[in-house]
């Protein structure tokens, strides 16, 4: 039964599937509203769909998340009436697993939109359905993969108490086509639950490339690439500005006039120009438009250097990364894969010019290869090039004096054993911008007219009763011989 829960919880697994489902609406609407979401329950006494498909009720059709869809899901996911729910719907195990996909597909069928993916999640508590019925059992696993033939994804998540085991070998592997190494590869189940009631606020973004280009060695040598962004930073939705009286967006009307006359300019009555040396040089569209072009987009070979001649202080923006692109140039990933590897094994990288965007000025970027890694059978990370842009010499800045420091042994140890102490993995994924996180809280209170907003968990302050604990004492010592104030009298002046 769903209706169970642990000795140390006080919710039942229904509910905490709620929850999961209520976090799944919420992600949606911060990351990608237009995605259509639905809820059906299965093994119902009563029905709402037809005669043809007993003991299955549709709670939500397909359609995008909204409020409101998420204050009716929160009345199963807090504080539940079992004996309301009963009385509403009841309970029945004379349902049929292949009529529950077929309903499912069915709902998928009536959205006219095109849809990039259809997927159906499954929560259940049953490793076997259908243990004692063979031609109930035949059919749920010919019309799951009668799913797979029709492209929609079929995905149990298995809602399991503590200590409960979950065995995807009695049917569920036949019925999504999992091999045994697949099945061994499978998180577990009450891990993989605990990540679905875990709600994070985060933005969705496309997976496409940001360009194509071609990387050229000479005139007759190219491979064809894909140019993807890895990272960004996810900055906050755009404001709309609203009628004060009437809530009407009001939109933005930029015209440019004649200060002398008065006079209503349009595009053609304007051009450029740059004051040089106090004079004005004007200049004509078709010469902007020369000026701007350097070539082709492409990325042109310029040599090969030493990785250790990458240094930090050469950052100037956020790179891309490079992978090949069979479909334009046939054998590209061929030629990808040896220069990586030779580029690996002599720990080299790539230097080129790359040009974006036909209106783009070139850029200097070094193409930093990047090795294969493989954990259990799964690619944490892909094979490829990053690309890294570098500065040119016009970009470069020099300091002009150097400020010379007395070197002192003991306090240099002391720091080394400091740094050691608080030495931890990192992992930038571990750390959630607070300021998205409490915009997100804030929007999320007032759709759902919440009175209190959910306290934001601000993982980029120091733990400093953690810092106390492991290094309390070097710092102490640090503070003592560099004759510092003490803690107590720094906090004081703060």
């Amino acid at each position: 039964s769903m209706f169970v829960r642990a000795e140390v919880e006080d919710k039942t697994l229904f509910e905490k599937c709620m929850k999961a489902i209520q976090n799944m609406y919420q992600q949606k609407i911060y990351g990608s509203d237009k995605d259509f979401l639905g809820i059906v329950f299965f093994g119902t006494e009563q029905n709402n769909t037809s005669e043809d498909f007993p003991h299955i009720y549709t709670l939500q059709e397909l359609d995008q998340p909204s409020a409101e869809r998420i204050k009716e899901i929160e009345q199963f996911s807090t504080n539940f009436d079992f004996k309301n729910f009963r009385q509403e719907y009841g309970n029945s195990n004379e349902y049929a697993l292949n009529k529950v996909f077929w309903w499912c597909s069915n709902m998928f069928s009536l959205i006219t939109q095109k849809l990039d993916t259809r997927r159906i999640m499954l929560f259940t508590r049953k490793d076997h359905p259908h243990e004692n019925d063979k031609t109930l059992e035949k059919l749920a696993k010919n019309k799951s993969k009668d799913l797979y033939d029709v492209g929609v994804i079929l995905e149990v998540v298995p809602v399991v108490l503590e200590g409960e085991k979950f065995d995807f070998s009695k049917f569920y592997a036949d019925a999504l086509m999992l091999s045994e190494e697949e099945i061994k590869l499978l998180p577990d189940p009450a891990e993989n639950f605990e990540e679905l009631e875990k709600t994070v606020r985060s933005k969705d973004h496309k997976r496409r490339p940001y360009t194509h280009l071609n990387l050229e060695f000479d005139n007759n040598l190219s491979i064809s690439c894909s140019v993807f962004n890895l990272v960004r930073e996810c900055s906050k939705p755009t404001k709309i500005k609203l009628d004060k009286k009437t809530n009407v967006e009001t939109k933005t009307v930029t015209r440019r006039f004649n200060p002398d006359t008065g006079e209503i300019l349009f595009a053609s009555d304007t051009k450029l120009a740059l004051d040089i040396f106090g004079k004005r040089i004007a200049f004509e569209q078709d010469e902007i438009k020369s000026i701007k072009r350097f070539g082709n987009p492409a990325l042109r070979l310029i040599g090969f250097k030493d990785l250790k001649t990458i240094k930090p202080y050469l950052y100037v923006k956020p790179g891309h990364f490079l992978y090949p692109d069979e479909k334009s140039i046939e054998g590209s990933t061929t030629l990808f894969g040896a220069l990586l590897q030779k580029c690996l094994e002599k720990e080299k990288f790539i230097l080129c010019e790359m040009i974006c965007r036909i209106n783009t000025p070139p850029r200097l970027v070094a193409l930093y290869p990047q090795q294969e890694e493989i954990e259990e059978k799964i690619q944490m990370i892909p094979p490829g090039f990053h690309v890294l842009y570098l500065p040119f010499a016009d970009d470069i800045r020099q300091i002009d004096r150097m400020v010379e420091t007395k070197k002192n042994p003991e306090v240099a140890e002391l720091f080394t054993k400091c740094i050691n102490k608080l030495k931890f993995k990192y992992s930038p994924e571990d750390f959630k911008n607070p300021a998205l996180q409490k915009l997100w809280f804030e929007i999320e209170a007032i759709a759902l007219a919440r009175e209190e907003t959910e306290q934001v968990e601000d993982l980029t302050l120091p733990d400093n009763s953690r810092i106390e604990k492991r290094a309390g004492h070097f710092l102490d010592n640090i503070i003592s011989e560099l004759r510092l104030p003490e803690k107590s009298a720094q906090a004081k002046s703060k």
